[in-house]
């Protein structure tokens, strides 16, 4: 009799565990979807805050500077005009290292190509930077970018470093980072998310004018 009640408890404690089990399954595919979009969210936001700071950064650097950009003001003066052939970012960042504090807002955490800088000297450059810089950014313009996200769709014509927009083009983004969304920070420091297709009616470049995007 002994026995048949232990073997019976023993069925029991193993049927327990299954269904055990079989909840904690149901429950993971549940939470898991739910987990990677608050994730997903969370570096958005991350990111977003990191063009917030660096927008601002900006505004404040313009204010000792004749409200120039650091790419509008010779090197001899502190800024970084006669750099910006090169096509290189990391230049523009490096010379408002005072305002920006650290160079860990230049990489956006969805960025998985990208590792955070540890100073803004030896150890700045392009592959430790997640956007992109518009070096005919215009100061105090709602209208005109700054930086962004760098994982464009749009491509730099064969010979140049740069990204050129115009009036008539189209601004997206890879699956890279944001699925096919982006952030953008325009000259005024204001900051906001756009999915692919939806820039045009924000961004306004004059027709005939050029604005040159460094890419890292």
């Amino acid at each position: 009799m002994q026995s048949l009640r232990t073997r019976s408890i023993s069925a029991f404690t193993r049927i327990e565990l299954l269904v055990t089990i079989a909840c904690v399954l149901a429950t993971l595919a549940i939470l898991l979807p739910t987990l990677a979009r608050s994730k997903a969210r969370s570096s958005r936001v991350g990111c977003t805050n990191g063009l917030k700071q660096i927008g601002l950064s900006s505004w404040s650097w313009t204010l000792d500077n004749n409200g120039h950009f650091p790419m509008q003001v010779s090197v001899t003066n502190g800024g970084t005009m006669e750099l910006v052939a090169s096509g290189l970012v990391f230049p523009h960042f490096r010379v408002m290292s005072n305002e920006l504090s650290t160079p860990r807002i230049l990489v956006c955490p969805e960025d998985k190509h990208k590792a955070y800088a540890t100073n803004f000297d030896s150890d700045l450059n392009d592959a430790k930077i997640s956007y992109f810089i518009n070096v005919d950014a215009v100061e105090g313009s709602g209208s005109s970018l700054l930086c962004g996200d760098r994982n464009l769709t749009n491509k730099a014509r064969a010979g140049s470093r740069f990204v050129c927009l115009s009036s008539t083009s189209v601004i997206g983004w890879s699956k890279e980072m944001h699925r096919e969304k982006g952030n953008l920070c325009f000259a005024n420091a204001h900051v906001a998310a756009f999915i692919n297709g939806a820039v045009a009616s924000v961004v306004r470049i004059p027709a005939g004018v050029t604005n040159r995007l460094a890419v890292p």
